[in-house]
């Protein structure tokens, strides 16, 4: 039920890369993994249930001894205190269009610089985003593949029972904008990693989803962006608005990959059609990208049999 978002719109991604720069990884990657879903029926169920459990809370216990009535420890612990406002959240969003995230990635350098990515300032009245560590390298697969775990029911079913979290969580509509976008040159002008091109304000009109053909055929479903439009001031919340056409039925990313020296920004899908579709949506938003293919393994995961001592670089 907790929907954190950046303090601004549009401004993660930059503070992202301004972190990864200052943090000077050897390699650093960076998923976000999306997709659009229907979390309304366990929404419901978990607000009955909650519902329920809190007028089992408020009902007085009867002492089997001398027959007196009293209240329930549970009346005064963190979960009912804060049911109501949890409550009060479902029904807000039950029924909105809803979309899964999933944040992940690969970091070699110093573990403890890890904190001072921005993840930490994503947040609501009710939680806030934590940073944990995979130890398994098997992990390795997830990030190649672009997997998530795209079915939460279970963790939505089982919350009022355990503090179980998922490693994908809901955001709204509202929150695409805060999570796949564009860097925005305001405040980041002295990014060093990213190459810029002259950005045209003019966003196209048009259907931004749908059956139209996209504007070009992609030969890979993973692609890069060969420039990144020079957007000096953030979208207008109409424009902004758009992002979330971004989302499909089919698991997309936006990705940040760094070397060191250069971060460059990957769109992906599950097809090549379908990473053409998504390029063309954020076209609707940005104006014409430049894309070109990319390796469905960054350059870095080839040296890794040689950084481990187990084969020689090729």
């Amino acid at each position: 039920m907790s929907i954190p978002r950046f303090s601004q719109s549009q401004q993660l991604v930059g503070e992202l890369i301004r972190a990864v720069e200052a943090a000077s990884p050897k390699f650093a990657w960076i998923q976000f993994l999306f997709k659009r879903v229907n979390l309304s029926a366990p929404l419901v169920a978990l607000k009955n249930s909650m519902s329920f459990a809190g007028v089992q809370i408020k009902t007085l216990k009867t002492s089997l001894i001398d027959g007196t009535e009293y209240e329930r420890p549970e009346l005064h612990r963190d979960w009912y205190k804060r049911s109501a406002e949890r409550i009060k959240r479902i029904d807000a969003i039950a029924n909105k269009p809803h979309f899964l995230l999933a944040i992940q990635g690969m970091w070699v350098g110093n573990p403890a610089s890890l904190q001072s990515l921005p993840f930490r300032d994503c947040s609501d009245e009710l939680d806030r985003l934590g940073l944990f560590v995979y130890r398994n390298p098997w992990m390795l697969a997830e990030l190649v593949e672009r997997r998530m775990v795209e079915d939460i029911s279970t963790y939505v079913a089982s919350y009022a029972s355990s503090r179980l979290e998922p490693p994908s969580f809901l955001i709204t509509q509202e929150e695409i904008p805060y999570y796949i976008h564009l860097p925005v040159v305001k405040e980041m002008r002295f990014l060093r990693s990213v190459a810029w091109k002259q950005h045209s304000p003019g966003v196209r009109e048009g259907k931004v989803e749908g059956t139209a053909p996209a504007t070009r055929a992609m030969s890979s479903r993973v692609v890069r962006l060969q420039r990144v439009p020079w957007i000096g001031e953030p979208l207008k919340e109409a424009e902004a608005g758009r992002l979330s056409f971004a989302a499909s039925s089919a698991v997309r990313t936006f990705e940040l990959v760094s070397n060191g020296f250069r971060t460059d920004i990957l769109l992906s899908s599950e097809s090549e059609r379908d990473t053409a579709e998504y390029v063309r949506t954020l076209e609707s938003v940005y104006g014409e990208l430049e894309v070109t293919p990319a390796p469905q393994k960054p350059e870095f995961l080839q040296e890794l049999p040689a950084v481990v001592g187990l084969a020689e670089a090729r």
